[in-house]
């Protein structure tokens, strides 16, 4: 009955999400809403919305070792077992704004969390209000800076808005209903998969630590895959690399602000396999941090940059941040040292 409650958890949830981003999608289209801030709050919400209710229900329900893995697990899938698939069925280039300005602020409220943890000895409501005050900060400052600054019509845009344009519309009222319906069924899968993962580490006689950081992880994480991929495909690397970035920061600037706000975490609590100590929580953020990490190398593309230096002989080709490709051989190697994270979390549980 777990797993049972485990996969169709799972299944609702990536449903729910992806019919919450279609849905919301057409209302902000209807009000004339510009393509940039659909994307980045409407889309960026909803394929994050499994982790953020999976770790708000996680925290209340008493499993803050769910709710703190499901984040830390969720950005470093994120940033290479993601990004490593998508590598490997088609590699894509990055812009030189992923790599100076998006990533940078990723790498800063990452950062932020640790500390807070760190230095308190818990993560409480005021942090977890502050983490999300600068997520908040931060998009309104990205929505400006893009408005002012727009993209210049190309005709290929200008063709593809045009049978946009042409497609049919749901109507405004049906939109709302399936958005209601969403969110009801985003917190319906919540629900199942925190109590099937729950048992499931009972029975396999593992932490809920581990579960958390791996299956409920990957689970939630499979809206950026999908979008990734498709936007890999679909020749869109911005859309790919921000869809991962971005998600990564509303995994800790807006799932665990709004968890933390709802239900603090104590690292010093007791609670058995229900908690998690701060060593764990420094070792799973290290990780996490080590991922996005590896990520830049991939985005700032060690090897061309390396081949520069050998025709210029100049130390700075090694921090050239203009476009660079993210590969099938760093994607084989993001996916491997995943694994073999897994595998030391296993050994050590």
């Amino acid at each position: 009955m777990d797993y049972f409650k485990l996969l169709g958890g799972l299944i609702l949830l990536i449903a729910a999400g992806e019919y919450l981003v279609s849905a919301s999608s057409g209302i902000a289209k209807h009000f004339k809403l510009p393509s940039l801030i659909i994307g980045m709050t409407i889309v960026a919400f909803g394929t994050s919305a499994p982790e953020l209710l999976v770790s708000t229900v996680a925290g209340l329900n008493g499993h803050p070792a769910i709710a703190l893995g499901n984040v830390t697990g969720s950005n470093g899938v994120n940033a290479s077992l993601i990004i490593g698939i998508t590598a490997l069925i088609c590699p894509f280039y990055v812009s030189r704004q992923s790599i100076t300005t998006d990533s940078m602020f990723m790498f800063f409220i990452s950062a932020i969390m640790i500390l807070f943890g760190y230095t308190g000895g818990c993560i409480s409501r005021i942090e977890g209000a502050l983490m999300l005050l600068l997520l908040i900060a931060f998009t309104a400052w990205s929505i400006k800076k893009a408005m002012a600054t727009p993209a210049p019509a190309t005709p290929e845009s200008e063709t593809l808005q045009k049978q946009e344009n042409e497609k049919k519309e749901r109507s405004l009222w049906l939109n709302i209903v399936i958005v209601i319906v969403s969110l009801v069924g985003l917190s319906i899968g919540a629900d199942f998969m925190v109590d099937g993962a729950t048992n499931l580490a009972k029975s396999w006689g593992v932490s809920e630590r581990f579960i958390s950081v791996t299956i409920v992880a990957i689970g939630t994480s499979l809206p950026e895959l999908t979008a990734s991929i498709i936007a890999a495909i679909k020749k869109e690397p911005d859309l790919c690399i921000g869809n991962i970035i971005g998600s990564n920061i509303f995994n800790v600037g807006a799932v665990l602000g709004v968890a933390t706000m709802l239900s603090p975490i104590d690292f010093n609590a007791a609670g058995g396999e229900a908690n998690v100590t701060l060593p764990q929580f420094l070792t799973d953020s290290v990780w996490m941090f080590g991922f996005e990490l590896l990520l830049l190398v991939g985005m700032i593309n060690v090897t061309n940059n390396f081949s520069l230096f050998k025709k210029s002989g100049k130390f700075t080709s090694f921090f050239c941040v203009e476009n660079g490709l993210v590969g099938r051989i760093w994607g084989v190697c993001a996916i491997a040292l995943y694994v073999f994270y897994v595998y030391l979390l296993l050994i050590n549980d």
